[in-house]
């Protein structure tokens, strides 16, 4: 093992995606070695990412905070959250958020699914929530419409649905310690866990929107969309 010496007065800045309890255990850890630990759970996918326009959320010592801003917003992120000084809120935050985005997939997913099969416009309806429910979820729209939410075989999705599915859990198990019940969280996990199993019979990786395919399977549709089926032909 190689030592990489003392942490001692050094900043640790911690982007990723884990359980509450997780980052509790870490931030004990690394202020016991002298370090200041901030939690900075990245709000967005891959293509926000590569544009410099996810939210980041910190939360950590104020100092530490102070000196680290200045290189995150306008430069990674279009925003950060300041959330407090114990790390762990910040991923109780994210895993909040990660829940939101679940029910939000989950929901147009019905609502497209519920279109489709009324003869109504995936264009009229993608429309209305543009301009009603805004930019997040005319973003989650497009991933079901533009056929994103079912990767070509060989292709990386934008956001991996073992990933979603690791963050849903998340949520579930804080919910679960605290006596809540998050019903919504539950059904999406069961259906990303068809969506997985779908992929995985194909040798396909699958976007964590891709609830759309179990939900449309559901309504008497099929998994792909025909917008998901042309590009599939085209590319053989």
């Amino acid at each position: 093992m190689i030592e990489s010496g003392s942490i001692g007065e050094k900043t640790i800045i911690d982007t990723t995606t884990v359980h509450p309890n997780t980052t509790t255990t870490i931030t004990s850890q690394l202020t016991k070695a002298g370090a200041s630990y901030i939690a900075a759970p990245v709000f967005g996918a891959t293509p926000l990412a590569q544009a410099g326009q996810v939210l980041i959320a910190v939360a950590g010592p104020a100092p530490a905070i102070a000196t680290v801003t200045p290189f995150l917003q306008g430069v990674l992120a279009r925003g950060v959250i300041h959330v407090g000084e114990d790390p762990s809120k910040a991923l109780l935050l994210k895993t909040t958020s990660n829940f939101i985005t679940a029910g939000l997939m989950y929901l147009l997913s019905e609502a497209h699914t519920l279109a489709e099969k009324s003869d109504l416009s995936a264009s009229v309806l993608e429309s209305l929530i543009e301009q009603n429910y805004g930019a997040y979820a005319h973003g989650v729209s497009k991933r079901l419409t533009s056929g994103a939410y079912c990767p070509a075989e060989g292709q990386a999705p934008g956001s991996g649905l073992e990933l979603g599915i690791k963050d849903v859990g998340h949520g579930l198990s804080i919910a679960a310690e605290k006596g809540v019940r998050l019903g919504v969280g539950e059904l999406s996990m069961k259906d990303m866990g068809e969506a997985k199993r779908w992929g995985d019979e194909r040798g396909r990786r699958m976007d964590s929107s891709s609830v759309y395919g179990v939900v449309r399977e559901r309504g008497g549709l099929e998994f792909e969309t025909e917008v998901v089926k042309a590009r599939d032909s085209a590319e053989k």
